[in-house]
This record gives structure tokens, C-alpha cells and sequence, in this order.
């Protein structure tokens, strides 16, 4: 049986926004120290290192240097500490020309954006041969000093580049030849009658009469560049101007977010302890549930906070109050960050999590506690996350979203009916009890951390805001155990004497 040899990648198969691997693979946490400093996490190091091989290996350092976006959080002096580092890797490679390669391959993409706008014009329009070959200089030419160095190297470049794709188009046939050989030999077995049809350009499935045309050209997308108005307050926007973490302790960072903790919780307690349902002809919309009425409004905040990201002019206000950031944190967006999300996915996901259970905890407590344990928790979920962040040094995360709320609140929910169906929307679901409920989101949730392999997820505030529903819904069940206690040992004429 003839073994097929993989070629090995290049730094073309790589993403330029996430790096090329060291080859000596991840670094710890001790060798990140001698890097770049005490103050630089394990991971965040290693992502600088990836993203300065790929720079080196792919010959845009030439072109872009060791400069970052602002909101990288990256700094020149990071960058250039990195590529020291991989310089002593590997000392003989040429980064002059790996530069004119890659200088050589961005003239390319401008002169086919130039030729595909052309062609959109109507100015220049291409046949279906392939491009002929550029005409061989001949003996009697004009030009005295014959063939520059720089031609020769632009098509030593350009006919190596099209070995390679020649080479990754075959590999590609081959394998979607294979695959289709196996979708046929399947569909033999399961339904003899059944033949897969093939046609030049074309692959048909054997399973229907549906064709795919292949792709004939490639293409690639031009960045766009926001507009002046909006680079003005971008720049406004950026709290840290230099790149650089605020030189600020641990308490200076942790202690103004402590005490609007404690003002919240403190808040949420007098909620839950005085509030009292404002009668039928009081309300606004005295025909809604509260239930319903109290859940579409905490969906609108958010929508409402979600479109905001989108303002420009605001983007600074949404920086300091809406989200929290460990390298420069402000007290505040400790309890306006469960109210922001920058994506409509985040969005969606979280309410659609928060209506049925929100739902149970509303009707079974009422407005005022479900309101008391729903800001608690995302409060203290925020503020959980910043904590860690801050004591790992990952001053590069920043928290924001209702997760911490919503885990919370789904938390205290099922430990209310402990004992007890769930009930989803109107629809009891048997012989599953809310402790049942609660083990597999407490499961599910330790298990995602345990792994960590989407980094983008909040953990720590998940894990943060889980622990607060726990403790707000056993808090719930023994306020309203003492309460039933107290009505069944006193009638109202033994309270009266007991009250003279």
C-alpha cells in the first residue's frame, strides 16, 4: 500500500492573529520571567512569541516591525524583547530575504486588486486560459544591462509560489478523490442502484442529484479602514495611551471594586427585606406578569447597552462603566458590566438561559428578592473575575456579559425547588428535580474550567456568580423556613398578647 508523504506547513498555513508555534513548543512560567519580566502571565507571553515568529518567519517584520494595535495591549517593548528571544532560536536565518519575499507577495495582491477593479470597470477583462508566460527577453533588446536581480528574484519567487499551490491543489484533488471513492463505495453497499455521477468541474453527491461547482478563483479581502471621526473616538476611548501597565497595587486595583461590592450586596439585602408589590392599578403594564414584565425589562438594559457599543462618542463612557479590565480597573463597570455584551450571540445566549429560569425564581420569591439575588450574583461573579485576573497578573483580560447573573440566578432557582419538579415555561418536566438541575450546571461548568480550552470564557466569574446563587437560594429557603415557622407557632391572638 503506497504511503502518501504530508508536506510540512509553512507559515503560510498559518493564522497571522494567532502566531506560528515555537519548535520547542509552549514556554512556563519561569523562562516567560527571564523573557520579558515578572510582571508578564505564561499565556500572554507565549502569544507575543507566536506572533513575533510569524513576523520573522514570514518576512512582515520587514513591513510592520514590532508596532501592535493599541487594543492589543502589546508594546513595542514586549514585541522587541520577544523577537530577541527568537532570534537566539534560530540565528541563521535570513530575515533580508524572507523580507523580499514577502514584499514581492504584497506587490502581487496590489496589482491583482488593481487588475480585479479593472475588471469590475469593464476596463480589463481576463480569458478563461491561463495568464501567458511573460515574454523572454531576447538578444537584440534595448536594455544594455540586461536582466536585474530583482526581476530574477520576483520570478525565482513567483514560480516557486505557484509550485506550491500546483502542489497544494493536487493534494487537495487526490484527497476529495479519495473521499468521493469512499462516499461511493458506501453508497454501493447501503443501496446498490444508487451511482455517483461525475462531470468535468463538477462533483455530485451520491446521495442526490445536487452539484457543486468548484471554485475557479481565489480571492482575498481588503481591510477596511475606519473612517477619521471614528479614529478620533477610538483614541478618546483608549484608557491606557502608552501601551504600558499602570504601575497600581493590588489594592488600588481591588479595593474601590471591593466597596461597590459591598454597596450592592448591601442594597440587595434592603431590597430584598422591604420591598413591597406595587398594587394591580399602580403598574404599567398591569396586564403583563410581573414575571414577564420584570424579565423583559433587565432584556432591554441589555439591549439597550448592547446598541450603545455601537456609538462611537460613547465608547469611552463604555470603557470605564460597562466592562473591567485588570491592568486599569474602575469601580463601577463592577456592577455595569453583567449589563454589557458587544456581540448578539453573547446576548442571545444569555437570555434565552435567563427567561426560564428567571422565570421559576421570580414567581417562587417574588420581585424584589429575585431582583436582590439577580444583581448579587452578577455582581459578585465580576468581581470575582477581576480578583483572579489581578492576583494571576493577567493584565490583558478584561470581563463583561450577564453570564455571571444569569448562572447565578438558574443557581438559586433550582435550589428553591430542591425537592421539587422544574417547571420551564408553564411545562413541569418529571422526575427531575432542581438539585438534579443544579449538579449539571455546577458539573458542566467545573468541567469547562478544568479544561480551559476556550479562553475566551469567563471561568472565574462563572465559578463566582455559581457560588453566589448557591448561597442566595440556600439563603431564600431558610428566610422562607423561619417565616413558615413563625406563622405555624403563633395564632394571631397569641402574637397580639405576646406584642402587649
Amino acid at each position: 500500500m503506497p504511503v502518501r508523504r504530508r508536506e510540512l506547513p509553512t507559515w503560510r498555513d498559518y493564522d497571522p492573529e494567532i502566531g506560528i508555534p515555537l519548535p520547542s513548543g509552549e514556554l512556563d512560567q519561569a523562562t516567560i520571567t527571564e523573557i520579558f519580566g515578572p510582571d508578564m502571565h505564561c499565556d500572554d507571553g507565549n502569544h507575543v512569541l507566536r506572533l513575533m515568529h510569524y513576523r520573522r518567519l514570514s518576512g512582515s517584520l520587514i513591513d510592520i516591525g514590532v508596532d501592535f494595535p493599541k487594543e492589543s495591549g502589546i508594546s513595542s517593548e514586549m514585541a522587541t524583547k520577544a523577537l530577541g528571544y527568537i532570534r537566539t532560536l534560530d540565528p541563521a536565518f535570513d530575515e533580508n530575504e524572507a523580507g523580499a519575499v514577502w514584499a514581492e507577495s504584497e506587490i502581487m495582491k496590489v496589482e491583482q486588486q488593481y487588475m480585479a477593479r479593472a475588471e469590475r470597470l469593464g476596463i480589463y477583462k481576463r480569458t478563461d486560459d491561463s495568464l501567458p508566460d511573460e515574454p523572454q527577453q531576447s538578444a537584440g533588446t534595448s536594455d544594455i544591462y540586461g536582466e536585474s536581480a530583482l526581476d530574477k528574484l520576483r520570478k525565482a519567487n513567483k514560480a516557486r509560489w505557484m509550485e506550491e499551490d500546483r502542489k497544494k491543489e493536487e493534494a487537495k484533488k487526490q484527497q476529495e478523490a479519495e473521499r468521493v471513492a469512499a462516499l461511493k463505495a458506501e453508497a454501493k453497499d447501503n443501496s446498490p442502484e444508487v451511482e455517483a455521477k461525475e462531470e468535468s468541474g463538477k462533483i455530485f453527491s451520491p446521495f442526490d442529484e445536487i452539484a457543486l461547482a468548484q471554485p475557479t478563483q481565489k480571492a482575498w479581502l481588503e481591510p477596511v479602514e475606519r473612517k477619521p471621526w471614528v479614529k478620533y473616538y477610538e483614541e478618546q476611548a483608549t484608557i491606557i495611551k502608552d501601551n504600558k501597565i499602570p504601575d497600581l497595587s493590588t489594592l488600588r486595583r481591588l479595593g474601590p471594586s471591593a466597596l461597590v461590592l459591598l454597596a450592592v450586596l448591601a442594597g440587595c439585602w434592603m431590597l430584598d427585606e422591604t420591598y413591597n408589590p406595587p398594587p394591580r392599578s399602580a403598574r404599567m403594564f398591569p396586564d403583563v406578569p410581573p414575571a414577564i414584565a420584570t424579565l423583559g425589562a433587565i432584556t432591554a438594559i441589555n439591549l439597550a447597552v448592547f446598541v450603545a457599543w455601537r456609538i462611537p462618542p460613547l465608547w469611552r463612557t463604555m470603557n470605564k462603566t460597562f466592562q473591567v479590565t485588570a491592568a486599569y480597573p474602575f469601580a463601577i463597570g463592577t456592577l455595569g458590566a453583567q449589563f454589557s455584551h458587544q456581540s448578539f450571540r453573547h446576548l442571545f445566549v444569555n437570555m434565552v438561559m435567563l427567561w426560564p429560569f428567571g422565570w421559576i425564581l421570580h414567581d417562587d420569591v417574588g420581585r424584589g428578592t429575585f431582583l436582590a439575588v439577580y444583581l448579587a450574583c452578577g455582581t459578585v461573579g465580576t468581581y470575582g473575575s477581576l480578583a483572579f485576573n489581578v492576583l494571576a497578573k493577567r493584565w490583558m483580560n478584561y470581563s463583561f456579559g450577564s453570564s455571571t447573573a444569569v448562572i447565578g440566578t438558574m443557581a438559586a432557582a433550582c435550589l428553591v425547588r430542591a425537592n421539587n419538579n422544574v417547571t420551564v415555561l408553564g411545562y413541569e418536566i418529571p422526575d427531575i428535580t432542581g438539585l438534579t438541575v443544579l449538579g449539571i450546571i455546577a458539573g458542566f461548568e467545573i468541567l469547562r474550567a478544568w479544561r480551559g480550552k476556550n479562553t475566551r470564557t469567563d471561568y472565574p466569574g462563572h465559578l463566582s456568580g455559581l457560588a453566589a446563587g448557591v448561597f442566595a437560594g440556600f439563603y431564600v429557603r431558610y428566610k422562607t423556613a423561619a417565616t413558615s415557622m413563625t406563622r405555624k407557632e403563633f395564632t394571631p391572638a397569641q402574637f397580639e398578647e405576646s406584642t402587649n
